[in-house]
Formats: structure tokens, sequence, C-alpha cells
């Protein structure tokens, strides 16, 4: 896990982050957690809801866990870190499948898949 991190890191993503050797970390942590082992990490740029986009960043793409009246879904993300991270918090996107649907004024979800969260609006 950590080896395609720094690989990505040194060939992608060389100057994006301030502290690559915390991101690894981190990212390294989350992979090995139950929440986290279905992310994979690759490179891509991220668009802001203003349109400005940023050079290519590390995105987290899989599937989290979630239960729902005793039933686990797996719930396809995208994780983005942005090239401010840590001191910015982590941009996330619900991706739903074609047989998914996202809840109409879903309060921590918006139409366009981004996901609000107390932890990560506080960050």
């Amino acid at each position: 896990m950590a080896n395609t991190l720094q690989y990505l890191l040194s060939r992608n993503l060389s100057g994006v982050y301030r502290d690559p050797q915390r991101l690894i970390r981190d990212v390294d942590t989350l992979q090995k957690t139950s929440l986290g082992r279905n992310l994979n990490p690759t490179t891509e740029p991220l668009t802001s809801n203003d349109g400005s986009v940023t050079p290519s960043v590390l995105v987290l793409n899989g599937t989290l866990p979630m239960v729902y009246r005793n039933v686990t879904y797996n719930i396809p993300i995208d994780l983005y870190l942005p090239p401010q991270y840590p001191q910015r918090a982590p941009i996330v996107y619900v991706r739903p499948v074609s047989s998914m649907a996202i809840k109409e004024n879903h309060r921590h979800v918006g139409r366009d898949g981004m996901v609000y969260m107390p932890y990560l609006h506080e960050w």
C-alpha cells in the first residue's frame, strides 16, 4: 500500500503536497482499517464548485461499508486529498452506480454527490 502511494507521489504528484510522508502515513493507516481496505489510490485533477481545477491530486476510489437497518451497503466514493492536506479537509463524493440513487434532500449528500459532514466542515 505505502509503496503504491510513494510511487504515485514521486511519479505523478511531485511537489503537490507539503508533507508527503504525512499523506502516506495517513492513507496507509486508513487502508489498513475495515473502512478503508477497499479504497485504492489514483490521481486526477480536482474541480471545485466554482469551476477552478487543481493539478492532479491523490484520490482514493472505492467503497465504504455503511450499515442501514442491519444491512451493510458498500457505498462507492471518491475521496480527494487537496494540495493543502492536512490543513484542508478531504473532499468526498458519493458516486452512485446505475442501480443506486442519492436520496433527495439528503442531509449529508448533495445532488452532485458531495458529502457534507460536520467533521469535514469543521476540519
